[in-house]
C-alpha cells in the first residue's frame, strides 16, 4: 500500500467548493493515465479512459473530495472566530480541537475550535481561537506575521490533525470520508494495463458533504451507463456480530440500500459473484440513513445503474478516522475486476425489466 499518498490525501484540506488542494493530488497522479482530462461547473475532476470496444459501456468510478469542515461567519469584538458547520460534523469533533483555516491567500492559520451550550447541553454556537484578543488583530498585522482572516475571503475551515499510521495495516487522519475513496482510485486507475473495452470515467466528485452536488453533475454530463460510488460508512458499535456489517479488516462493503437508492439486484448479484469468484472478501450492507452520489446519479436522465462500494471506517466525520488498508486493497482490485469483466451483454441482462 502506498501510505504516503493516502496520508497526504488525508492532510489536504478541501471543502464544499474549496476543493483545490485534493483536485491538484488526483490531477498529479492521474493525468497521465487519462486519454482526457475536464471538469464540470462545479470543479468536479473527471478523467478519462477510452474503450476500443465499438460499443462500449460507459462506467463511471466517483469518490468526493471534500470533507467536512467549517466556514467562517462572523469575527467576534474579542477576536473569536465563529464559524457555521459545512456537512455533518461530530459534535465531539467540535469541542477543544485544534483547526487549520485556510485564507485566500492560501496562508493557512490554526487556531482551538469549541462551542457554546444551550441549557439541554445541546451545541448552540462554535467559534475558534487564534489568540489574540480583538477583530483588528484578527484581520490585520499582528506579531510581525499576517493573520488576514475574514468571513469574506477564509475559505477553509477543518481540523488540524496528521495522518499516521497507528498499527501495521490501519492509519488514522482526518477527512478519510472520502479521501480513501479517492485514494482507490488513484491506485485502480494505475492498474490498468494497456486498453479497455469499455469507457471508463474516474472522478473525484465536488460537494458531496453538502448535499451530494458534484455526483449529479458529473453524471449529466458524462451520461454513463452504470455509477459506482467509492465511499465509506461508520463502524456503528465496536462489536463483532451480526449487527455489524461495516468491520474495518473485513472487506469492502457491497451496499444494499440507503434512504436514497435502492440499487438494482441483478447489478448486486453479478458484483457480489465476482467478488467472490476473484477472492475478493466483501461485507453486504444496508445504510439507515445517509445517501452518497450513486444517489442523485442514479436519477439522472431517465435513470441509469448504480451501487455504492463502501469502505468501512471507524469514527466517520470525526477529527480521526480509522481505515484498514486491506480495506482499501480489496476495493481497489474489485474497481479492477469490474473494468476488466462487465460487458455490454451483462448490462443488458441488468436492465432487461419487460423480458424478466
Amino acid at each position: 500500500m502506498n501510505s504516503e499518498l493516502l496520508k497526504e490525501l488525508s492532510n489536504a484540506d478541501s471543502v464544499a467548493s474549496v476543493e483545490d488542494e485534493v483536485r491538484s493530488i488526483l490531477y498529479r497522479e492521474l493525468a497521465k493515465y487519462s486519454d482526457e482530462v475536464f471538469s464540470d461547473r462545479l470543479g468536479s475532476i473527471i478523467f478519462h479512459k477510452k474503450g476500443t470496444s465499438p460499443n462500449p459501456l460507459k462506467i463511471m468510478f466517483c469518490a468526493h473530495i471534500d470533507e467536512v469542515g467549517f466556514m467562517v461567519r462572523h469575527i467576534s469584538d474579542i477576536g473569536f472566530v465563529y464559524v457555521v458547520a459545512l456537512g455533518s460534523v461530530l459534535n465531539k469533533s467540535k469541542e477543544m480541537q485544534m483547526v487549520r483555516i485556510t485564507t485566500q491567500d492560501g496562508k493557512k492559520v490554526e487556531g482551538l475550535l469549541n462551542v457554546t451550550k444551550d441549557s439541554n447541553g445541546n451545541v448552540k454556537e462554535m467559534y475558534v481561537d487564534i489568540g489574540v484578543d480583538s477583530a483588528d488583530e484578527v484581520a490585520a498585522e499582528y506579531r510581525y506575521q499576517t493573520v488576514g482572516i475574514s468571513w469574506t475571503n477564509s475559505y477553509k475551515i477543518v481540523t488540524a490533525e496528521e495522518a499516521r499510521q497507528i498499527q501495521d495495516k490501519v492509519i488514522a487522519g482526518k477527512a478519510m470520508d472520502d479521501r480513501t475513496g479517492c485514494y482507490v482510485m488513484i491506485e485502480a486507475m494505475k492498474r490498468i494495463h494497456g486498453n479497455v473495452e469499455n469507457d471508463i470515467y474516474f472522478v473525484g466528485t465536488s460537494s458531496e458533504e453538502v448535499g451530494v452536488r458534484g455526483g449529479k453533475t458529473a453524471t449529466h454530463l458524462i451520461d454513463p451507463d452504470i455509477v459506482f460510488a467509492l465511499d465509506v460508512a461508520n463502524n456503528p458499535e465496536l462489536v463483532k456480530n451480526y449487527t455489524n456489517h461495516r468491520l474495518i479488516g473485513k472487506g469492502p462493503m457491497i451496499v444494499h440500500y440507503d434512504k436514497t437508492l435502492s440499487p438494482n439486484k441483478k447489478l448486486i448479484k453479478y458484483v457480489k459473484e465476482l467478488a467472490s469468484k476473484h477472492g475478493i472478501p466483501y461485507q453486504s450492507d444496508m445504510f439507515g440513513g445517509g445517501g452518497t452520489d450513486a444517489g442523485n446519479a442514479h436519477l439522472e436522465k431517465g435513470g441509469r445503474l448504480a451501487l455504492v462500494l463502501g469502505i468501512p471506517l471507524r469514527y466517520c466525520h470525526g477529527s480521526y478516522s480509522f481505515v484498514h488498508s486491506d480495506d482499501l486493497e480489496s476495493l481497489t482490485q474489485l474497481v479492477n475486476c469490474l473494468i476488466d469483466h462487465l460487458t455490454y451483454q451483462d448490462y443488458q441482462n441488468f436492465i432487461n425489466f419487460i423480458g424478466g
